[in-house]
């Protein structure tokens, strides 16, 4: 049998297995806390490049990958903040420290970004581009827009416009070509507080990382994720005539949350991903929804494209 099916079948096995006993609530599995360690994969892929296509090519390709499977399935049961590595993370940054021009890889790189706010304006866009870092938007500030980064593979940047009674705000990475690649929890995040007063339209797009947004208090008009190996968790306040919001992604866990008392219509197009709606309806033409939903004044639309996923649309309280 050839090795990149066995390989991937493997990983397809392991990745539903996790999927239908998480959904079952067999276990409790960190995707978040998996989503990091995606440098595995690229491990299984350059083993199957380099041995043999028969004979012990395939008993190293099939060791390897059960081996990177255990290791993934050891890490997801850990909480993203756990204190599941069993050296000391001080130590290994002390032994990897190489001179470079302008930091030390590995060196924390440290910044503030803000834009002051004016009361003319009353929407905004706000687009965040990255990878490898978590960012979080949570509280609030008397400036449009506050953000603390914290990394240790690149610095960011704040651009932004205006015209008219609009803003457009884009806080992007640059410079991660330079420095140390390292997925240490904690030091690779960015921390992001929003003005309430505008109309928020939020974009985000980022490779591998993670990104936990409580939008509770803003006034969101739109919201928009785009990512590959990522997590993804957003808390939304009350709906405004529509509230739009997207989610495309290749691996990626999706966890999304809205009022109870919210109407809301979910469109979903997947692979093999998983889906979680509690309080929803299925209709015929496939779509989800909740009661009421047609006649809502004020309501979510929530429209899901993944290929192997987990998709959930929770509702709080």
């Amino acid at each position: 049998m050839n090795k990149e099916k066995l390989s991937w079948g493997l990983i397809l096995l392991f990745v539903g297995g996790v999927l239908l006993l998480d959904n079952l609530d067999v276990i409790d599995f960190y995707w978040r806390s998996v989503f990091s360690m995606w440098p595995v994969i690229l491990i299984i892929i350059g083993v199957n490049l380099l041995v043999p296509k028969k004979g012990i090519g395939n008993a190293i390709s099939i060791v390897v990958t059960v081996a990177a499977l255990a290791f993934l399935a050891f890490r997801g049961t850990f909480p993203p903040h756990g204190n599941w590595w069993m050296f000391d993370h001080n130590d290994w940054k002390s032994e990897r420290r190489i001179s470079s021009p302008s930091r030390e890889a590995g060196e924390l790189s440290n910044g503030v970004f803000t834009h002051a706010y004016d009361n003319s304006i009353t929407t905004a866009n706000l687009h965040i581009k990255g990878g490898a870092v978590e960012y979080e938007i949570k509280g609030l500030t008397d400036e449009l827009f506050h953000a603390e980064a914290t990394s240790t593979i690149g610095g960011h940047q704040l651009e932004t416009t205006t015209n008219g009674s609009n803003a457009d705000l884009t806080f992007s990475m640059r410079d991660t070509k330079k420095g140390d690649w390292n997925m240490r929890d904690g030091e690779n995040r960015a921390e992001i507080r929003l003005n309430r007063n505008p109309e928020w339209r939020i974009s985000l797009d980022m490779g591998a990382g993670a990104a936990e947004f409580d939008l509770t208090p803003y006034k969101v008009a739109s919201l928009s994720f785009n990512g590959g190996a990522a997590s993804f968790e957003a808390k939304l306040g009350t709906p405004l005539e529509e509230t739009i919001i997207t989610a495309e992604s290749g691996v990626a866990s999706v966890e999304i949350e809205i009022p109870r008392a919210a109407a809301c219509k979910i469109i979903i197009k997947s692979g093999l991903s998983s889906k979680d709606f509690p309080g929803f309806t299925k209709q015929a033409d496939g779509s989800y929804t909740t009661e009421g939903y047609e006649g809502a004044s004020n309501r979510f639309l929530i429209n899901l494209k993944g290929g192997l996923s987990s998709f959930a649309v929770k509702r709080y309280d």
